[in-house]
């Protein structure tokens, strides 16, 4: 369940109408600033939580939606293989309370990363809440739970004209009629992430290429020691407080499960996709398609990890697998080597480089 992302011309034609539309509604308020197209060459720096959106993915997606809350707005970037680039900005109302999301029913908008998992329309919304889509979200995401943040129906939708975007929403992100369908062609279900800032974090092209570097070596080093069964090793990847999300371990019942494994399998062997990595202050999910095999075993799926930042250091708190059996989950498995799970950093943009690791066995 994705939507096709059309070729280039084709989608800077699009890009050329959303803004007019949204502009050209028979009701307009003062508030609603246009949008804003951006050549990537205005671009000085770039969201710090997009360290990478897998580039010519198709299963990925090469676009994200960043929401800046101080400045009412929500952007569209776009990961090629030369950089990041802003393709669009609108204008987004937010929930009515002020602050970070926490409880249920305090009409605030949650900061964090998330995913955008259904696309409703027609009959399934009500049109004078609603407008005429709106795309649900996974808020509260495992972040959000381990802390305790509670209530749900976090999503992103649109209003009818005649509403001003200054209303206030019961935490939800808010957008003009005619751009909640322009977004459409950006959004994967499921894999597209929005996320949402108080003030959007920022880096340099060389800042975020450190970034990237840094996370590319740790999540090399743990692979490694994975497949060469360097228990130790592998297990210094894990933050005290892990836990397993498919099997209820904590990291010590982990190690002896993963030592178990080692002592029966002669060779373990893991091929990773590029993976989708997105930072929140020291929070950041990494995303990635991972076939195991061993001389024993064998089995494919899709990879959540879910890591806390402690200065230079990165730590699993959490994981979470699920078994994929899509031709174009295989398809995008079977383009992939070890040296193409990472992307580059041009000169002029920034760029990712990572891979990745894990599984349940």
């Amino acid at each position: 369940m994705w939507t096709t992302v059309r070729d280039s011309k084709k989608m800077l034609m699009k890009l050329t109408l959303i803004p007019v539309l949204a502009m050209s509604s028979s009701i307009a308020f003062a508030d609603d600033a246009p949008a804003k197209p951006d050549a990537a060459s205005q671009i000085d720096t770039v969201p710090a939580g997009l360290v990478q959106l897998p580039p010519n993915s198709r299963y990925y997606s090469p676009f994200a939606f960043v929401v800046n809350k101080s400045a009412r707005t929500l952007a569209v970037w776009h990961q090629t293989g030369k950089g990041l680039t802003r393709v669009a900005e609108f204008p987004a109302d937010l929930g009515a309370g002020s602050g970070d999301k926490k409880f249920e029913g305090d009409k605030k908008t949650p900061e964090g990363i998330y995913f955008l998992l259904e696309m409703l329309e027609g009959n399934k919304i009500d049109f004078k809440l609603y407008g005429k889509r709106a795309f649900t979200t996974d808020y509260p995401n495992y972040f959000d739970r381990r802390e305790g943040k509670t209530g749900s129906g976090i999503w992103l939708h649109s209003v009818p004209d005649n509403v001003p975007l200054t209303r206030g929403s019961r935490g939800c992100v808010v957008v003009r009629n005619d751009v909640i369908v322009g977004l459409d062609q950006y959004i994967r279900l499921g894999r597209t992430p929005i996320l949402i800032q108080n003030s959007t974090e920022t880096l340099t092209p060389p800042q975020a290429t450190k970034l990237n570097a840094e996370l590319a070596t740790w999540l090399n080093n743990w692979k490694s020691a994975w497949e060469a069964k360097n228990i130790d090793a592998y297990i210094s990847a894990y933050g005290d407080e892990f836990h397993s999300m498919d099997m209820n371990m904590n990291r010590e019942q982990w190690k002896t499960y993963k030592t178990n494994l080692n002592s029966q399998y002669k060779t373990i062997t893991v091929r990773l996709s590029k993976p989708a990595i997105l930072a929140d202050r020291d929070r950041v999910i990494v995303r990635f398609l991972q076939e195991y095999t061993s001389d024993q075993h064998a089995d494919f799926g899709e990879k959540v990890l879910f890591v806390k930042r402690t200065g230079d250091q990165f730590k699993i708190v959490g994981e979470q697998w699920k078994r994929e059996t899509s031709k174009i989950a295989r398809e995008e498995i079977e383009a992939t080597t070890d040296s193409t799970t990472s992307t580059r950093a041009s000169t002029d943009s920034t760029q990712t480089h990572a891979s990745t690791a894990e599984s349940k066995n």
